[in-house]
């Protein structure tokens, strides 16, 4: 698998409110949770951080985190494509398949 891509299914939940769910198990693609980059689509850049929320939908004795990054216009069942740029230290490209 290729690590400097990110490939996911935008789920029902995460398109009504506007994020990107990152996997724990991806957290080491994205900079460290907190910092800023560019995420650019379409040749327009915003910037964004990977942020978190605490859960306990796995039950009250096994509370975790999950990850995300916010981007608006999302719809369900798209496909999301984040890249690192390798010609730009802190920016990734966004590709969705509408």
């Amino acid at each position: 698998m290729i690590k400097n891509v990110y490939v996911r299914k935008i789920s029902s939940e995460e398109a009504s409110p506007g994020y990107i769910l990152v996997l724990k198990n991806k957290l080491s693609f994205s900079p460290p949770r907190g910092k800023h980059f560019i995420l650019q689509q379409d040749n327009q850049g915003r910037k964004v951080k990977v942020e978190s929320y605490s859960c306990s939908c796995q039950g009250p004795h096994n509370p975790h985190k999950h990850y995300f990054i916010k981007w608006k216009k999302l719809q369900k069942k798209q496909w999301v494509e984040i890249e690192k740029d390798s010609n730009k230290h802190g920016r990734c490209n966004l590709k969705i398949q509408r």
